[in-house]
């Protein structure tokens, strides 16, 4: 029999220690499924590399401009470790929403500077393989990132209404946030010296 002060929600509601656990598992599991995704283009570049059918994998005049893709790798690393040293400052006990709120516009900066690149290409996704895997895999790759921008955004606005609240300073899910991020990131980098330095 419960409590006269208990209700129906109470009882259902689960341990932070087990909400954690599950954020945790989930975002090791989303991370495999992300990376498994991209290995996918990362096949597909290699594959059509080395078959070169008709010399069309790479015609001339397919070249992304450098400038572009060195500002979106170096704009979405320095989100990425914004939000690193977010996770970890809220570890210590130290002020993060500084970090974490800097993480978001450097993120979202990146995505513009993709638009600006893809109206600055001079090809499109019908200029030989190596056209449709750049297409394919960066234009995926800031879906991506927008979900964790979103992701982000909760997380900081979270930490913004709970500030001076009496519940907890820094919402669950941060550190899992920050390892994706970095994840991501670093996919993010490593399709940049693939496709732009190989």
């Amino acid at each position: 029999m419960r409590a006269p002060d208990q209700t129906r929600d109470d009882l259902l509601a689960e341990p932070v220690e087990v909400h954690e656990r599950n954020l945790r598992i989930g975002v090791r599991v989303v991370a495999g499924s992300t990376i498994m995704f991209f290995l996918a283009f990362l096949f597909a570049y290699f594959y059509l590399r080395s078959l070169d059918s008709h010399g069309l994998w790479r015609p001339d005049g397919v070249d992304p401009p450098q400038g572009y893709g060195a500002a979106i790798v170096a704009l979405f690393v320095l989100s990425a470790g914004s939000v690193a040293y977010a996770a970890h400052a809220a570890r210590n006990g130290r002020r993060w929403l500084g970090f974490a709120g800097l993480s978001l516009p450097l993120a979202l900066a990146g995505c513009i500077v993709q638009a600006f690149e893809y109206a600055h290409l001079g090809f499109g996704p019908r200029s030989g393989g190596y056209a449709s895997v750049f297409i394919g895999w960066t234009a995926l790759f800031v879906v991506f990132v927008l979900a964790v921008i979103y992701w982000l955004e909760t997380l900081f606005a979270e930490g913004l209404r709970n500030r001076h609240g009496p519940g907890p300073k820094v919402p669950p899910g941060l550190d899992e946030a920050a390892f994706y991020w970095q994840l991501l990131a670093a996919i993010g980098a490593l399709a940049w010296a693939i496709l732009y330095l190989i």
